[in-house]
């Protein structure tokens, strides 16, 4: 009988051990199944095709403190001209080897082509965020968490008449997540081809009445395959599965992206 008991203490055990193993893999790999599940949201009614390119700057840092700069350009539907152009800069604070701070300003740029009309309209950002990143996969998964405060300006009629955007201020939490695999290679990874797979998902925390009537915003998803010239370059292209929640309807927009990130000493 104390066999018994023995066997069933040890059974139940490594029963309890299972599944607590289980729900710590669940809650590290949680947001790849988020990923995953975000490809299989119902598209809407509208589906479109875009083009983007970016470069994106980290540094140099200096007793911690660093700079970011990106600039992207993105197309309007079917690619037949530009649809916005964004400029970002900020300054970043190193805490430690998996924790940073960084505060920045951003520009976007947003034109409106429609029948016989078009517009564009100006946007100031004021950003705030906080990176985390730790190991996973032999390889570090980044978490960053974005406040953005948005200052949407008055909408300019160019060509033709019509109504034009209003002027319009919001604030939006965006939570992105990234992780590159090196294919083939050797730690410190420092040269060769590399997969890379990422989330961000973006909501409207104050002035949603004004903007689609939804907390949900808009949700990214990508992957890419790219290749690290050296420890200072990276370039890479990939596809992007954009949903963004209109105020009557969904727009779903398949997205290719060219990319360079730069990391100067």
């Amino acid at each position: 009988m104390a066999l018994l008991r023995t066997i069933s203490h040890n059974a139940h055990f490594v029963q309890l051990s299972s599944w607590w193993m289980l729900i710590k893999i669940t809650m590290k790999y949680k947001i790849f199944c988020l990923c995953l599940c975000a490809f299989y949201l119902e598209a809407g009614s509208q589906t479109t095709t875009h083009a983007w390119g970016s470069v994106f700057m980290n540094g140099p840092y200096k007793k911690s403190w660093g700079l970011h700069l990106d600039a992207q350009v993105r197309s309007a539907e079917q690619s037949r001209s530009v649809k916005s152009w964004l400029i970002r800069a900020g300054l970043q604070r190193k805490l430690n080897t998996r924790h940073s701070l960084a505060l920045g300003y951003a520009y976007v740029w947003t034109q409106t082509i429609a029948a016989g009309f078009r517009s564009h309209q100006p946007e100031h950002r004021i950003w705030q965020q906080w990176l985390y990143q730790h190991p996973l996969l032999g390889s570090t998964l980044q978490h960053r968490f974005r406040l953005e405060e948005r200052f949407i300006g008055n909408g300019q009629i160019t060509e033709g008449s019509g109504i034009a955007a209003p002027a319009l201020y919001s604030t939006r939490l965006r939570y992105f997540n990234r992780l590159l695999l090196p294919v083939g290679t050797s730690k410190p990874f420092e040269q060769g081809p590399f997969v890379a797979l990422q989330n961000e998902v973006f909501l409207n925390v104050t002035g949603k009445s004004k903007l689609n009537g939804y907390i949900y915003d808009q949700n990214r998803l990508y992957i890419a395959g790219g290749y690290r010239v050296n420890r200072r370059l990276d370039v890479e292209m990939g596809y992007m599965r954009r949903h963004l929640r209109l105020r009557s309807t969904n727009s779903h927009q398949h997205i290719w992206q060219i990319v360079t990130y730069l990391r100067p000493d």
